[in-house]
């Protein structure tokens, strides 16, 4: 069997980086994309984006400043959107996005924000930092990555405590958190939503230190009702032993999931398929680095068979782009 061409396409202005995207619902099939935006070398500040992904509309960024009483926001990024597509509950036209934000009565901290309503900025901002009685003490970072349905997932760590990074499953029904005990450096950056309800309800995408002291990819599913999570799997790149290997996106397809992953190599593809039983079966892989970047390049979310991330151009600071898979 060939090896799938890749085509990769420059996406949003230079400086403004994508970190999630959902389909949206609607004429022309838009996509809702969320990232940051920086201006004149300042802070960066969250970007929500609606229109088509390839080419984008510039027309569709929104720039939304969050809104908390009694604190003066510096800084702030979206990280993960959802749409009515996929929870009709939220209202036609409207979107939730989490991310984190800082503010300078709150020192360094990143704290967790949600966003829901219209994209025109007239919805509610929520903030959301994992309790310190869930986590064992005080919380110095709390960054929600992902949402679908009613739950929010991202990590925290403990101030004062090194590498005590972890992830968190919060329950936006009931209120709870729900904190991993899987293994050390453990993350949650996807979810994925396969049914109401159910042991398998919900998949989860990070990763965490397995081990032999590998970084290696995480998936699992995850019940609400119960809290249990089950089929927990480790992947890593090309299914050999590896440095790191780390799951930034997921999104379903037919038979399976399609992830975005960092790597040894770069940014990659991976699918996997869903097995007869209910697990998970081995990871197909595809190097998707573009070959565009002098540095760095990223794949930070992906949707059916395009992911996008960002790279370090030749003529300097960052460029989004979109990766697409072809026969």
């Amino acid at each position: 069997m060939s090896t799938p061409t890749v085509t990769y396409t420059d996406i949003f202005a230079p400086n403004y980086s994508v970190t999630g995207i959902r389909q949206d619902g609607g004429d022309g099939h838009p996509v809702i994309i969320t990232g940051s935006y920086q201006q004149n070398g300042g802070a960066p500040q969250g970007l929500l984006y609606r229109g088509p992904l390839s080419p984008t509309d510039s027309d569709g960024y929104i720039f939304l400043t969050p809104t908390f009483p009694g604190q003066t926001v510096t800084s702030s990024i979206f990280y993960g959107p959802n749409t009515p597509l996929f929870d009709p509950t939220l209202g036609k036209g409207n979107i939730r996005a989490v991310g984190s934000y800082k503010y300078s009565e709150g020192g360094k901290a990143d704290h967790g924000m949600i966003y829901q309503g219209a994209p025109d900025g007239s919805g509610t901002w929520t903030q959301i930092d994992v309790p310190a009685d869930v986590a064992g003490g005080t919380v110095a970072n709390t960054i929600p990555h992902s949402t679908m349905g009613d739950l929010v997932v991202g990590n925290y760590d403990v101030a004062g405590k090194p590498a005590s990074g972890n992830g968190f499953i919060h329950n936006l029904k009931t209120g709870a958190f729900q904190i991993l005990d899987i293994g050390p450096l453990a993350t949650l950056y996807g979810i994925w939503q396969n049914a109401a309800d159910g042991p398998a309800a919900y998949t989860v995408a990070g990763g965490y230190k397995n081990g032999k002291g590998l970084n290696v990819g995480l998936l699992a599913d995850y019940d609400p009702a119960t809290g249990a999570l089950s089929n927990i799997t480790e992947l890593s790149y090309k299914n050999l032993p590896g440095i790191i290997t780390h799951f930034e996106g997921i999104t379903g397809v037919p038979g399976g999931y399609a992830l975005a992953a960092t790597t040894d190599a770069g940014a990659a593809f991976a699918h996997v398929a869903r097995e007869t039983g209910g697990g998970f079966g081995e990871a197909r892989w595809l190097a998707s680095t573009n070959p565009a970047t002098t540095g760095l390049c990223t794949a930070n979310s992906i949707l059916g068979n395009t992911l996008i991330g960002i790279y370090q151009p030749a003529s300097g600071g960052i460029q989004s782009y979109a990766a697409t898979l072809g026969e």
